[in-house]
């Protein structure tokens, strides 16, 4: 099992700081925001660390998870991922520590497409990072390595902010390292990036590539 430095445990927390109405389907409880959506990113140097912001719009709520359907604007595109979120992830730090033990977990957070939306979402990303790439989402369900940067476990339906740090794999053999946090206040979720050396990897990773 991968470990985690104390460091980069302490600036996920860091980041995750500072980062309707509701009818019944046969999938469960669903929600929908009607908060507008804004832009994926800040315009700025690519050498600056780049927030990727996605507005929680739709909320299908299972026994054991929600499943979000996230949504952008990259200029005037609208950009988009369905993230699934087991609820009750266990808290990574115990008494003040990272805990490899019980932190990790993996399939706990599953990203997927949503078709043309999670398209321009790779060909923002491109934009964004200023790497070519013409491929598309990948049409499999993206199960990354997760690490629970949380002192509580993950409960979804409060009103709370959860920051985790994902590996997603991809063919470099590396995997592409970013923080991430679901935020049930904002209705929203979060990419950070750790290092801007994790760009390609993590444009592979969502290309299959």
């Amino acid at each position: 099992m991968r470990k985690i430095s104390q460091f980069a445990v302490l600036s996920a927390l860091v980041f995750a700081t500072a980062c309707g109405n509701t009818s019944q389907d046969q999938k469960g409880e669903k929600s929908k925001s009607n908060k507008p959506l804004v832009q994926l990113t800040l315009k700025g140097p690519v050498t600056n660390n780049k927030h990727l912001f996605l507005r929680i719009v739709d909320d299908v709520k299972t026994d054991s998870s929600h499943i979000y359907t996230t949504q952008g604007l990259h200029d005037q595109d609208t950009v988009g991922l369905k993230i699934e979120v087991v609820n009750q992830i266990r808290a990574g730090i115990i008494d003040e520590e990272p805990n490899d033990d019980v932190g990790f977990s993996k399939g706990k957070i599953k990203i997927s497409s949503l078709g043309a939306q999670s398209d321009a979402f790779i060909k923002a990303l491109g934009s964004i990072y200023e790497i070519k790439t013409s491929d598309p989402f990948t049409s499999a369900t993206l199960l990354p390595n997760v690490f629970s940067s949380n002192k509580v476990n993950v409960d979804l339906d409060k009103t709370a902010t959860y920051s985790f740090k994902l590996f997603l794999d991809n063919s470099s053999g590396t995997p592409a390292e970013m923080f991430f946090s679901v935020d049930t206040y904002k209705r929203s979720v979060e990419f950070s990036e750790k290092d801007p050396k994790f760009r390609p990897l993590f444009i592979g990773a969502l290309t299959g590539k």
